[in-house]
């Protein structure tokens, strides 16, 4: 069909595709991208392989069925067979589908497939084709997952987690800290510490305590019994640990941020925007108490 005949656009299936052909970095890159996107949950994957019955080397690409959306393409850069990063790709790529619980089938396709999945061009026949296609069986897809002999049935977690990009989850953050997370990147030390000052000066203004900062502050506007933020129908003990959290981090993080250079990795600076993002919440909840 691909060669001989010319197609048309009513021919053509609705798929997303992604990555780029023959670049294995870019088909990783572009898999975590959508699964991490969130949105539409990817319940089942298709690897499909071209593999050389003599050499046993193959080329692989993915197609991704969301939940209730049209399917998704990882182009072939994932290869089998031989040393390199084309098999180091395709190892990492079942890895992840296989942590986040995704179902991977493989069915054996050929080079025509592939060059239409990697022109974007596969048609209403093609995606049809595995209604009655059967999966290679025996399983073998365990077989690409290039791990040592003793990590066998398992997975390496660490690995896994290193392919996503390090992103802050801008839904969940408060809008009074959005612009400190849109450029968090470029500076994250400075990003943080005008995040414990913005808190303070925030709870100082609500509360009329101009003079006091840090945890005196926190425990006179929460803790105290003529403390003027409070959150209403939760039981004293609830009260008294939401209140706390704002101290203990200030003495965790914050002070020890503030009296000498810190050589955080992005990864715990991102937690820890994370925890105060958290008390920008709970202040967010809490209210004046009536006079």
């Amino acid at each position: 069909m691909f060669r001989n005949q010319k197609l048309k656009i009513e021919d053509l299936a609705g798929i997303e595709y992604f990555g780029t052909a023959g670049i294995t970095a870019r088909c990783l890159t572009a898999l975590t991208m959508v699964i991490q996107a969130g949105g539409d949950i990817i319940t089942r994957a298709f690897l499909l392989s071209d593999v050389d019955s003599c050499s046993n080397c193959g080329t692989h690409c993915l197609l991704l069925w969301p939940e209730t959306s049209d399917p998704i393409v990882i182009k072939s850069g994932f290869t089998s067979g031989y040393g390199g990063e084309g098999p180091r790709g395709l190892s990492s790529a079942l890895q992840i589908l296989s942590r986040h619980n995704i179902d991977i089938e493989e069915y054996a396709v050929d080079a025509d497939f592939i060059q239409r999945v990697d022109s974007s061009c596969l048609t209403l026949a093609d995606v049809q084709l595995f209604e009655t296609l059967q999966p290679v069986r025996p399983t073998r897809y365990y077989d690409y997952i290039l791990l040592r002999e003793d990590e066998r049935g398992s997975y390496n977690d660490n690995v896994v987690k290193a392919l996503f990009a390090k992103n802050i989850p801008y839904s969940l953050i408060d809008n009074r800290i959005m612009d400190l997370a849109i450029d968090f990147f470029d500076n994250p030390d400075a990003n943080l510490m005008t995040g414990y000052r913005r808190l303070e000066d925030l709870i100082r203004k609500r509360t009329g305590m101009e003079g006091e900062s840090g945890s005196k502050l926190f425990s006179q506007a929460f803790l105290n019994n003529d403390a003027p933020l409070y959150w209403p129908e939760l039981p004293d003990a609830e009260t008294r640990g939401r209140a706390t959290l704002f101290s203990s981090v200030y003495m965790a993080y914050r002070n020890s941020r503030a009296h000498k250079e810190n050589q955080t990795s992005i990864d715990d600076a991102i937690r820890e925007f994370l925890l105060i993002n958290q008390l920008f919440i709970l202040e967010s909840q809490a209210q004046q108490k009536p006079l």
